[in-house]
């Protein structure tokens, strides 16, 4: 909602561009927010150290390394914490007008801010703990002089305190916690009552519903039938399950993340929580030189240290303040590694957790973010005790201070800002390159958020090759997307936005009629997984595939092959090169690479004469991949690069590029074509740099294509 507002305002540059504008301002608001409560805590400073103190604990925290990174991408993060630092704002600020009856205004914002946060991203709602401990310690040292205003004061804490609970246990879906938190706003509402204060208590449940009544959005717009449409919310029992995550399974706080729940998960040992602290540790050590790589503990140390001195200072400049931010970092920070339970970090602990699926599918300190912008703040407030503990020595001392403030920035940017990496469009550019790998009206089979997402951006934002259909695999075992296949109408094929070469492949009239999946609702009702009780064939005109006995048929697969019964011939099927290409499912012998999709094949695709066997078992068109690799690809900025060093992510789809241009390179040494052959081989070297590949084209440098073929 609030991109749509803000696209349609700002009308210039690209739409993506343009939300990605909104995540950055909104995380300016919030270092500006964050400067104000910093400027707050260092009062009686003198005015210069003050108003520096305060700017360095913003710039400081705003160009923490994954604040940075989050405030480059269209995501939640940065409206989330810009919610936090909002919240402690006006914290601070109903400190100030404590007796007044703007006071309890300020509070029922805070409610407002906190609940309609929720229609963003939950992790704005750990801001409570904080919230409520200071004005807890606010009213336990400083008590009202009156005896009937202290006990209003103490009810209207109970009341948002209550209430916290109360959206927590709304945003999660449980229902225990949302009793044990309606039970609590019944006690702090009686105690409103004896306290005179029966209108705080009802005014505050009613801007919590009007806050959350964002939920509704998803009812409505669901209810219309728009292309995207995920877990179908335009039930109240579909919405319900939205909210309490139904479809992503449960994981209790005890059980080992490695492992599955239930009677046979091993539990949460202490090593493994060790591992989740080393983890946060390693995240937090990214924040204050990621650049730097290993090297980027040093600074780490130091922002450790500047931290720690900030804390005191805090401390005994404002008690309050600090348990304030003392609160959010926990919460934030060591509260989510024992909250979320995650599995070992993608890049950690491969020696103990072998599988990809022992670990988590990215780096997750984007959770964490919070805590390392709260770190940040409390260093910049460490800064103005160092300059005042260095006076003496003057500029000197300015000069460091202000060098330590800037640091971050420095020593991040290479790292953090996207606009500058030769990967800066990588994600279009993957998106972009399969769906011109399939031919018109074409099936593309995806599989994971990487690259289902950006084909999504590209077809319902751009409007690029809208008439090819995306089924995505690890969607297709859930009954609501399976419907919404089986009602997609099939969209026209522009000539304009694909290559020249597939306006011959068009059929004259009309889109091939009916949607990829041709079931019913009811039929999909009854889809499950089933195992073969015996061998047999499955027919799909000239396409056969042979069924082994006890071979397990999940929901998707029974997908696959009810799309290629009803597409083909007429309507081409595809894989897309990260997709798995149904390997599972015995259809190599089908399958064509064609730039980075697999297509289906009617037939055993070795028995056309223009198709070479592949170095991945599967065989290849030559002539339309090199089409598509030569003239049609978008790479960005990535072969003016000498050397790409990119993130895990970055890299996938590095590796995915590359895998045309290795059979391509394949292909060329089967003709013995030297010059082209190195070509390719060198490209694809470049974007998937190995060891083994590094040989091969040293080989054929040094004795020729032909030496890759001597026994």
């Amino acid at each position: 909602m609030l991109g749509h507002v803000w696209a349609g305002v700002l009308q210039f540059g690209a739409y993506a561009w343009r939300l990605n504008l909104m995540s950055a301002c909104f995380s300016a608001a919030g270092a500006g927010c964050f400067f104000l409560v910093a400027h707050r805590l260092l009062a009686g400073e003198e005015p210069l150290r003050r108003v520096g103190g305060a700017a360095a604990a913003a710039v400081i925290s705003a160009f923490t390394f994954t604040v940075w990174q989050n405030s480059n991408e269209t995501e939640v993060y940065t409206v989330a914490t810009f919610s936090i630092a909002a919240i402690c704002w006006l914290c601070v600020r109903w400190r100030d007008v404590r007796g007044t009856p703007r006071a309890p205004h300020i509070l029922l914002l805070i409610v407002y801010l906190a609940s309609l946060s929720i229609g963003n991203h939950l992790l704005a709602l750990l801001v409570g703990p904080a919230v409520s401990v200071f004005v807890l310690i606010t009213l336990y040292d400083a008590p009202a002089l009156d005896p009937a205003e202290r006990r209003v004061e103490w009810s209207e804490w109970a009341v948002v305190s209550a209430l916290w609970v109360v959206l927590i246990a709304g945003g999660l879906g449980n229902t225990p916690l949302l009793v044990v938190a309606g039970l609590l706003f019944i006690a702090a509402l009686v105690a409103c009552v004896f306290a005179g204060s029966v209108f705080f208590p009802i005014a505050a449940l009613s801007v919590a519903a009007v806050g959350v009544s964002t939920y509704a959005f998803l009812y409505i717009r669901s209810g219309l039938q728009p292309v995207l449409d995920e877990a179908d919310p335009e039930t109240w029992r579909n919405l319900l399950a939205v909210i309490r995550r139904a479809q992503y399974g449960a994981r209790g706080l005890l059980d080992h993340p490695a492992f599955g729940p239930g009677p046979d998960n091993p539990g949460r040992t202490v090593t493994v929580f060790a591992q989740q602290l080393v983890n946060y540790g390693q995240y937090f050590s990214w924040q204050w030189g990621r650049s730097l790589n290993i090297f980027a503990l040093i600074p780490m140390a130091v922002y450790v240290l500047l931290g720690a001195v900030g804390w005191g200072e805090a401390y005994r400049r404002d008690r309050g303040g600090a348990f304030l931010l003392g609160t959010l970092w926990l919460a934030t920070g060591l509260g989510l590694v024992v909250y979320m339970n995650f599995k070992a970090g993608f890049s950690l602990f491969w020696d103990q957790y072998q599988t990809i699926a022992q670990h988590e599918v990215r780096e997750r300190d984007y959770f964490f973010t919070v805590s390392f912008q709260v770190w940040g703040l409390v260093a910049g407030i460490g800064l103005v005790h160092l300059v005042r503990a260095w006076q003496r020595a003057g500029r000197w001392a300015l000069a460091t201070a202000a060098t330590l403030a800037v640091l971050p920035f420095a020593l991040n940017f290479t790292a953090a800002s996207r606009r500058h990496g030769p990967d800066a469009t990588i994600a279009r550019d993957l998106a972009y390159n399969m769906l011109q790998s399939v031919e018109p009206y074409g099936v593309l089979f995806t599989y994971g958020d990487n690259d289902t997402f950006p084909v999504w951006y590209l077809q319902e934002v751009e409007a690029v090759r809208q008439d090819v259909t995306l089924v995505n695999l690890s969607l297709a075992n859930l009954d609501w997307y399976l419907r919404q296949l089986a009602s997609r109408p099939v969209r026209p094929f522009d000539p304009a936005g694909a290559p020249a070469v597939y306006r011959a492949l068009v059929p004259p009239g009309r889109p091939i009629p009916g949607p990829a999946l041709r079931l019913t609702p009811d039929e999909v009702a009854t889809l499950q997984t089933f195992r073969a009780s015996e061998g047999g064939i499955f027919r799909a005109g000239e396409f056969a595939l042979p069924i082994r006995a006890g071979q397990v048929f999940q929901i998707s697969d029974q997908v696959i092959l009810f799309t290629i019964a009803a597409a083909l011939p007429a309507r081409p099927v595809a894989f897309g090169v990260s997709s798995g290409r149904g390997s599972w499912l015995g259809l190599d012998p089908h399958l064509v690479m064609q730039g980075l999709a697999y297509a289906v094949f009617p037939g055993r695709a070795d028995t056309v004469k223009r198709f070479v066997p592949g170095i991945q078992g599967t065989m290849v068109d030559p002539a339309r991949t090199a089409l598509l690799a030569d003239s049609v690809f978008r790479y960005g900025a990535l072969f003016s690069a000498d050397a790409l060093d990119l993130d895990p992510a970055s890299r996938q789809v590095t590796t995915s590029l590359s895998i045309p241009l290795l059979e391509l390179g394949n292909a060329a040494a089967a003709r013995r074509d030297q010059g082209r052959a190195l070509a390719y081989l060198r490209r694809a070297y470049h974007l998937n740099p190995s060891q083994a590949l590094a040989d091969v084209i040293r080989r054929v440098e040094t004795d020729g294509v032909e030496s890759l073929f001597r026994p």
